[in-house]
């Protein structure tokens, strides 16, 4: 059989992310037992790496591995010393010339006998060969390989890519790094039970973190929040680093709704310093380069003279680096991040300007108070992180939106949502800022590939790329990847509903009825007011219907691909813009009718019911969809979303009928659509 080879625009559609610059020449095609895979003698064990997931794609494939002489593949470290392939120095000085040059690579033909694909270390060969095997996955089987004489020089926009938490790092790691993401906090790292006068002790998953190291990915241990210590025995164990008084009690974040109140440390106490010594001298000891610091989760303040002078967050920052200066004496190359928490921002100034340049810093959960209201979209700053960003200070955030919640402490929903324009626009936020890092939190496991897939995906694309692809060109090429029949409609949907999706969910969708927000607008009859809050992308009253003709014209493209998967995400989100507008009426009418009139009357318990019917069909979209994922029992997150619509309807309605509602048949009951709701909500 004729090997079909793709055109370069069809190539390209198998790339992702997209390389920076890449030109198409000529086609090898030959018989795949006539390539050779070859790396120098004193290849490192990186490189070996990338060698050896070459050569399985050949025996996924075509059933061999390749040991030819016909097309030579050579894979190596590019120096000045020592050519790859007769490469020149002037292509050696141009990567090093590059941003972010340890993982910057080229790809280029030596004639047509083979190709070179070399990097300034061992992760810019790694990822020059998972460029060359996204190219020939489509043109690789048993009988004919068809490899383009491409040139390539590529490198990334921004130096840290990928996800704060993620499920079976073993399966997950080799599926990051393939998209040439390069980060993941190490979800195994164990603070050993703390004994007085005892050693202390912290075990990580150092194979899994050395072995990830040869994919060029960045897997390593945190000490956890310092106000979460009481659960290893610290102040059991030293009673004295309890932090004095109510004041020290943290408290939680809205989406943990219940649990400790988690007490921070006596920080200025010095033996707050011999146990992050301990902990963090028995992770280097491990392997480990280096380990991230998460000062208190929560407002809260040691009441003791020491530490109300200073203040409680300047000085755990200083616990954790007097720690790392202690431990650099037998570790000099070990390095720490200082996770800052976000909701003391007060002694910011004072943290950074102490802590040496050299501490990375790390930021989650700020959307909320980063977010400048613009049009047409928000902006993100912070004039001072910014600032020292400017100058080269290491910064990353951890908040791109994976998932469905905009302006939330930590994931509390778990809905669909694939919206490239959304993940886009923050990448492109930090990239301007000047951060180093962008990566994105999904504080769940169950289904997590599935559900946010798509946004790993285009996190991939844009922290790599920034201005590479266009959202739509991005989405057919994911399409093409996923095996979709006809990627240019995938596409087309993704023009229509990631923009809509980017209104509704950056707009305090499902948070504002979770957090009782639409409740108590209309409670207390206040005016609803488009283009703020929960209204904040409905410029107009007419704004509901025109996003609700988008869904459909979004739908007749979804009910036409094979997986439904599109098609009932288009309903949920068409479901909450519903929502929006029948809550929009009701508050409308409350803050401006005169209730007791029985005109009024009737116009009121019309708009309930059709809020009644928004609510049952939002919540028969988002059962259909976890349906199509799966039985039973769903994570509780899922149950989270469904009775925070109901409890909001539930409780509008309630307010209505029981003070304004005169006439028996203006009444509206809410309460079936909790049946099931509660019973169902744990699972693995």
């Amino acid at each position: 059989m004729k090997l079909s080879i793709p055109t370069p625009e069809q190539w390209l559609r198998h790339l992702l992310p997209l390389p920076q610059e890449i030109s198409f020449g000529d086609t090898v095609i030959c018989n795949p037992r006539e390539v050779a895979i070859r790396v120098g003698e004193k290849a490192t064990p990186a490189e070996r790496m990338a060698q050896t997931e070459l050569m399985n794609l050949f025996q996924e494939r075509c059933g061999l591995a390749p040991k030819g002489s016909r097309f030579e593949i050579v894979l190596g470290i590019l120096d000045v010393r020592d050519r790859v392939g007769g490469q020149s120095v002037a292509q050696a000085n141009r990567l090093a010339e590059l941003p972010n040059r340890d993982q910057a690579y080229l790809i280029q033909p030596q004639g047509a006998e083979g190709l070179v694909l070399a990097g300034l270390s061992g992760k810019g060969v790694y990822y020059a060969v998972r460029t060359l095997c996204q190219l020939l996955e489509p043109v690789l089987g048993p009988e004919q390989v068809g490899i383009p004489l491409v040139t390539i020089v590529d490198w990334p926009d921004l130096a840290e890519r990928g996800l704060w938490n993620f499920p079976q790092p073993v399966a997950w790691i080799p599926w990051l790094s393939s998209l040439k993401l390069n980060y993941g906090k190490m979800s195994e790292t164990t603070l050993h039970p703390i004994e007085r006068g005892r050693p202390i002790h912290a075990e990580i998953e150092r194979s899994l973190m050395e072995e990830s190291r040869l994919r060029a990915f960045n897997y390593f241990p945190y000490i956890l929040h310092l106000n979460f210590l009481h659960d290893v025995g610290l102040f059991s164990a030293y009673p004295e680093l309890a932090g004095k008084g109510d004041g020290a009690l943290a408290g939680r974040y809205l989406a943990h709704k219940g649990g400790n109140q988690h007490r921070v440390p006596c920080a200025s106490n010095p033996l707050l310093v011999d146990i992050l010594v301990g902990w963090m001298t028995d992770i280097a000891d491990q392997g480990a380069e280096e380990v991230s610091c998460w000062l208190s989760e929560r407002p809260a303040q040691c009441g003791c003279l020491s530490c109300t002078a200073v203040g409680q967050f300047v000085l755990e920052a200083r616990a954790f680096v007097a720690a790392w200066q202690r431990v650099r004496c037998s570790h000099p190359r070990f390095q720490i991040r200082l996770f800052l928490s976000t909701t003391t921002p007060q002694k910011d100034h004072q943290v950074l300007a102490e802590t040496p340049a050299e501490v990375k810093i790390e930021r989650a959960c700020a959307t909320a108070m980063e977010r400048v209201l613009c049009e047409p979209r928000d902006l993100m700053t912070n004039p001072l992180l910014d600032h020292l960003a400017s100058q080269g200070r290491w910064l990353v955030s951890y908040d791109v939106p994976l998932t469905v919640n905009a302006c939330v402490d930590t994931p509390e929903f778990k809905l669909p949502e694939s919206s490239a324009h959304r993940v886009r626009d923050y990448v492109r936020h930090l990239h301007r800022r000047h951060y180093q890092g962008a990566s994105g939190m999904m504080a769940w496991r169950t289904m997590a590939k599935e559900i946010c897939g798509f946004n790993i995906h285009a996190l991939a694309e844009w922290a790599w790329n920034v201005e590479g692809r266009s959202e739509r060109e991005f989405a057919i090429a994911w399409a093409t990847i996923q095996g979709y029949e006809h990627p240019e409609q995938v596409g087309e949907w993704s023009e229509l509903m990631g923009p809509l999706e980017f209104d509704v969910y950056d707009s305090d969708f499902p948070i504002c009825f979770s957090w009782g927000q639409a409740e108590a607008m209309v409670k207390q009859r206040r005016r609803p007011s488009l283009g703020e809050g929960m209204f904040r992308y409905f410029r107009d009253a007419g704004d509901f219907d025109r996003k609700l003709e988008v869904c459909q014209r979004a739908m007749s493209l979804a009910k036409g691909f094979s997986s439904p998967m599109l098609a009932l995400e288009t309903e949920v989100v068409r479901s909450y813009v519903g929502l929006a507008k029948s809550i929009y009426w009701v508050a409308e009418m409350a803050a401006t009718v005169d209730l007791p009139q029985p005109e009024q009357q009737e116009r009121v318990g019309m708009a309930l019911q059709d809020l009644k019917q928004a609510q049952t069909e939002n919540v028969a979209a988002i059962r259909s969809w976890r349906s199509a994922l799966g039985p039973e029992p769903w994570h509780h997150r899922v149950h989270d979303a469904l009775l925070a619509t109901i409890t909001c309807v539930q409780g509008i309605c309630d307010y209505f009928t029981d003070r304004h509602l005169y006439f028996p048949e203006t009444a509206v009951v809410a309460t079936s659509a909790l049946e099931g709701i509660g019973s169902k909500r744990k699972a693995p």
